[in-house]
């Protein structure tokens, strides 16, 4: 019976056996085995928030041709009575939609959509309504005009919530983590990093695929971490709330305090009229000295009601810098009209740490640097997947040359199921982020919830795309469904000049220059799919070996399922028991102390994974994770206790 460490060996081709130490061949080993089946396993998941993240840099432009009825830009209303005319509107409807409520939410016409936007919501568990009206009657537009669309936020959607609300958010947010630790133990076993960044051999079977894998992971190494951790921190409040609950009563009094703003109020149930809001646009466009972009009431109908007037965010301005300067806001009491707070253009309030989560969340959204910087993430993020699917594909072209029987009997159907998701989730996506734009020229336009069906094309499709993997030789799936892939995408701009009328010469005329775009990328990708379809038919799997070795004892798969949980449950709680302890240290203002500690929490977070990950012991892993987060919490709360800290 082999031991855990020569199980590992097996997997980590990349350990040779003139490591200096015993410690240090386990410690590349146990990396090898966290970067290898962590990947594989995260690897389905990260590659659709990859894709569909990539594709939602351009969410607007995508939105825009999803809109084909609306002109290239809108008229916008220039004058501060038309907008507090059109408010005024806005408020009324929304005054019959629903009188009282959870929130109003009035969105001003913009450059590319002269309707002015309302939203409400009932209460916090109902869903947001909205609609489109007329600036000038107030009258709900017609749907058949700029048809209802998710367009490209569709995308963005899938990218941090597959469209699943705080459950989906908590699985985008697991699987980050994840691939945090993946790409740390990927540098840790990658001992030719620089020499690798030029290595590419073509036709070379496994080689090949390896040489592609460790380019595209060197070539944009920066931008994964980057992407990757400032994606956790932008829910630092959802991933990690510990710290926040550990020195405020609730996240509304932490963040007021952070953001020197009043503290939110809790509904009273007596009922009050608010205010007329066209009046206090007015008033914020006077102090801000700039338009408003967006209303906000919270509680409307009831006497704790509070409105919230954005000031319109400069586009030139914002992007010039990675600490955007804002807009600015005012807040009033939804009933008096009084003035409760004033935030100006350009102002910032939270100290050092919120600098620091705000330039994290412009560099995860690209919200600076123009378009030259949304290529560029657009690139990377292509890479990026390219990385995932590649490192997906080489873990079954190794087996195929050397099967490991690492789960007994049943060794051979898993591969089955690992090649089947390999196809369904790499060609199979593709095909339904290609067919979704499809399904935007060709559901009809007037329906109610077209977004709705829109969506339900997307995953009918993705499913359809499962099925059929599962069914066909694995061969004849890839090139199948990376061949459909590249047929609909060089086949978009035809359906579009067939239902639409337009064309790409006719957005370059126009100078529609997002469209335009649009459509050449999509014909661009339909070539790269098509050259992968070609290779695809030429590269035929190696039948799986007939001498299989020996199945791996169920003592190393206990083994490893303890360092899982350790690493999963003990490095969480051990980074929120850091991130409850920090701010009582750490020489600033309380709220910001929680932030910095925070953000900090998942760096520890990281580190503990790769501890455990490290340690010969699956028992020392546990306790060692146990102690940490136990110290933190009894330190925690000695601090508390009369005399303390």
């Amino acid at each position: 019976m082999k031991s855990e460490t020569e199980i590992t060996a097996d997997t980590a081709s990349t350990v040779t056996a003139t490591e200096s130490t015993p410690f240090v061949r386990g410690f590349r080993q146990c990396m090898t085995w966290l970067h290898t089946w962590g990947g594989l396993w995260a690897g389905w998941v990260l590659f659709v928030i990859f894709l569909t993240g990539t594709l939602g840099v351009f969410d607007d432009p995508i939105t825009r041709w999803m809109k084909p009825e609306q002109p290239p830009a809108a008229e916008v209303i220039s004058t501060g009575t038309e907008r507090a005319q059109a408010v005024r509107l806005a408020q009324t409807y929304l005054q019959q939609a629903m009188p009282r409520g959870e929130f109003w939410g009035i969105e001003l016409p913009g450059e590319f959509d002269s309707a002015v936007g309302v939203f409400w919501q009932e209460d916090e568990e109902s869903e947001l309504q909205q609609a489109r009206l007329d600036p000038v009657t107030g009258e709900a537009l017609d749907k058949t005009i700029g048809r209802e669309t998710e367009g490209g936020h569709h995308f963005v959607h899938m990218h941090f919530e597959f469209h699943a609300g705080e459950a989906g958010i908590w699985l985008v947010g697991f699987f980050t983590m994840v691939m945090l630790a993946a790409l740390v133990s990927g540098v840790v076993i990658h001992k030719r990093i620089f020499k690798d960044f030029f290595t590419f051999r073509p036709k070379k079977g496994q080689r090949s695929w390896l040489d592609a894998h460790n380019v595209a992971s060197v070539l944009t190494l920066p931008f994964q971490f980057m992407i990757v951790y400032t994606g956790l921190v932008i829910f630092y409040t959802l991933y990690m709330p510990a710290g926040i609950f550990a020195h405020y009563s609730s996240k509304e009094v932490y963040f007021s305090q952070l953001l020197s703003r009043p503290a939110p109020r809790a509904e009273t149930h007596i009922e009050a009229q608010v205010v007329s809001l066209d009046q206090l646009l007015l008033t914020t466009e006077t102090r801000l000295d700039r338009p408003a972009s967006f209303v906000s009431v919270t509680h409307p109908g009831d006497s704790s009601a509070s409105v919230r007037v954005f000031g319109l965010v400069d586009a030139v301005e914002s992007e010039q810098y990675l600490l955007p300067p804002g807009g600015g806001s005012v807040i009033f009491d939804g009933i008096s009209g009084a003035i409760l707070d004033v935030q100006l253009p350009g102002e910032h309030r939270g100290g050092g740490a919120q600098a620091v989560q705000r330039v994290m969340g412009t560099l995860h959204m690209a919200r600076f640097g123009g378009d030259t910087i949304r290529w560029l993430y657009f690139l990377c993020g292509l890479a990026g997947a390219v990385m995932i699917a590649t490192g997906s594909i080489l873990f079954m072209v190794k087996r195929r040359q050397k099967a490991l029987n690492e789960f007994g009997a049943q060794t051979r159907r898993i591969y089955r199921l690992i090649e089947t998701l390999n196809v369904a989730v790499i060609a199979g996506l593709c095909i339904a982020c290609i067919a979704y734009l499809w399904g935007n020229r060709l559901i009809p336009v007037g329906i109610e919830d077209r977004s709705y069906w829109e969506i339900a094309t997307f995953f009918a499709v993705w499913l359809a795309a499962l099925l059929h993997a599962s069914i066909r030789p694995v061969a004849s799936a890839w090139v199948e469904q990376l061949s459909l892939a590249a047929l609909l995408c060089l086949a978009l701009p035809l359906l579009n000049g067939l239902t639409t009328g337009q064309q790409v010469w006719t957005y370059g005329l126009q100078g529609d220059w997002a469209r335009a775009g649009v459509e050449l990328t999509v014909i661009g990708l339909g070539l790269l799919l098509a050259i992968m379809a070609n290779k695809a038919r030429s590269m035929a799997p190696a039948a799986f070996p007939q001498k299989a070795a020996a199945p791996v004892p169920a003592a190393y798969r206990n083994g490893i399922l303890m360092r899982v949980l350790a690493a999963t449950l003990g490095g969480y709680a051990a980074a929120s028991g850091l991130a409850m302890l920090l701010p009582l240290v750490l020489p600033m203002a309380r709220a910001e102390a929680v932030l910095a500690s925070t953000l900090l929490s998942f760096v520890a977070y990281t580190g503990v994974i790769i501890w455990v990950f490290s340690v010969q012991a699956p028992k020392r892993a546990w306790q060692g994770a146990f102690f940490l987060a136990a110290g933190c919490t009894l330190t925690l709360f000695a601090s508390t206790m009369p005399g303390g800290m």
